[in-house]
């Protein structure tokens, strides 16, 4: 979760305690918009962070360095799982994200301004920043991999639904401060206004004292002859959390919607697992993975060697945890109708390939066949049985 900072806009001097007590009003109004927009983009960066990202040389699955980039190792400081959350967070929070490759390592950017005013030209990225050191130089839009699907800002559009209910948010909790917190009168006999003498006593004794008593919990209170500690009872039926509990389900239920997460994946609350799953991949993970092995290989690859069956691709069929006992009859099926080889089904279940003739052959049982096969032979058997 990215760390909240206040501004001091109109330029004037705040002291300690206005900058504490404006920080804890906006970490009180903001956890939940920011604990939604954690949990939402951690989801998707988790999911994708487990999926295969396979290279392809003329048709056939290669391994070169390219892969070892993007599977294992993009640079000396982040493995790949690192790599991959840090593109999705920069993606929602900054509606892209922008990925360079330098001296054959990748390197996700911090920030960058992009020149995409004439559109029948290279887009021009400048004022690159990495870790907060800026890139000497400018990099044309084939130098760079700019991450980019949507044409809105999620997190602006979060954010502007959040602004509306901010107010309501703040109201709620401070009603249920208000409510809840403990307040005191203290009546005091025979007290002029204006007397200094008292106004001391009651700064450096009786207010310290007061301080004491109310924020322990096992503590004794002196009361002196002529004063009278009354507490003020709240009124009943104020003092609730529902008006919280609705705006935080608000806001989780609108963040989940603008991230096409499904509502009980958010929540935790899964009694179907693999529908929800299905759902979550077709509609949120696999827009995504498309997007990412689009980029990847225009951006690799020419024309012509795309042509040739040179590409990346984001595999997301392994991202299910897959029982190898309960699909044992559909990898039968599927390998008995000749539609998937051994080793087509082995990394499936989580096992590696054999590699061998046998694990790389299709079979097809006798029980499938054309139908002109199956007339032409009931033909032949039919003719047989009359010739004497």
């Amino acid at each position: 979760m990215r760390k909240l900072n206040v501004f001091n806009f109109l330029e004037k001097k705040i002291d300690a305690a206005e900058i504490s007590a404006v920080t804890v009003k906006m970490m009180e109004q903001a956890a939940f918009k920011e604990l939604a927009l954690h949990i939402a983009i951690s989801f998707i960066a988790n999911t994708l962070s487990k999926c295969e990202i396979k290279t392809y040389e003329d048709g056939k699955e290669t391994k070169g360095l390219l892969y070892y980039l993007l599977n294992v190792s993009p640079n000396p400081n982040q493995n790949a799982s690192q790599f991959m959350n840090s593109i999705i967070e920069k993606y929602f929070y900054d509606n892209g994200s922008l990925v360079v490759m330098h001296n054959d390592r990748l390197y996700c950017a911090d920030s960058f301004d992009i020149d995409d005013t004439n559109p029948l030209k290279e887009y021009i990225y400048h004022n690159v920043a990495f870790n907060s050191q800026q890139a000497k130089h400018q990099y044309k839009a084939s130098e760079v991999f700019h991450f980019k699907l949507d044409n809105q800002n999620v997190k602006n559009l979060v954010d502007l639904l959040y602004n509306q209910y901010s107010e309501i948010i703040g109201l709620a909790l401070q009603t249920f401060k208000a409510t809840n917190g403990r307040k005191y009168k203290l009546l005091i006999e025979n007290y002029k206004a204006g007397d200094p003498a008292f106004a001391k006593l009651y700064e450096e004794v009786i207010k310290a004292q007061l301080k004491t008593f109310i924020e322990n919990d096992n503590s004794v209170y002196p009361q002196f002859k002529g004063t009278d500690l009354q507490e003020f009872k709240a009124e009943a039926g104020r003092a609730n959390t529902t008006d919280i509990i609705a705006m935080r389900k608000e806001i989780f239920d609108t963040t989940a919607q603008a991230l096409k997460i499904p509502l009980s994946l958010m929540y935790g609350n899964i009694t179907n697992i693999n529908e929800v799953m299905k759902v979550f991949l077709s509609v949120c993970i696999d827009p995504l993975a498309d997007m990412l092995s689009e980029e990847l290989t225009r951006k690799r690859y020419t024309y012509d060697e795309w042509a040739r069956g040179c590409y990346v691709e984001v595999d997301t069929s392994c991202i299910n945890y897959v029982d190898i006992l309960e699909v044992a009859d559909k990898a039968d099926k599927a390998i008995a109708s000749g539609l998937a080889s051994i080793d087509d089904l082995r990394p499936r279940v989580r096992l590696k390939p054999l590699n061998t003739a046998f694990s790389t052959s299709h079979f097809m049982t006798k029980n499938y066949d054309l139908a002109e096969n199956m007339l032409k032979n009931l033909q032949q058997e039919g003719g047989n049985e009359d010739e004497p």
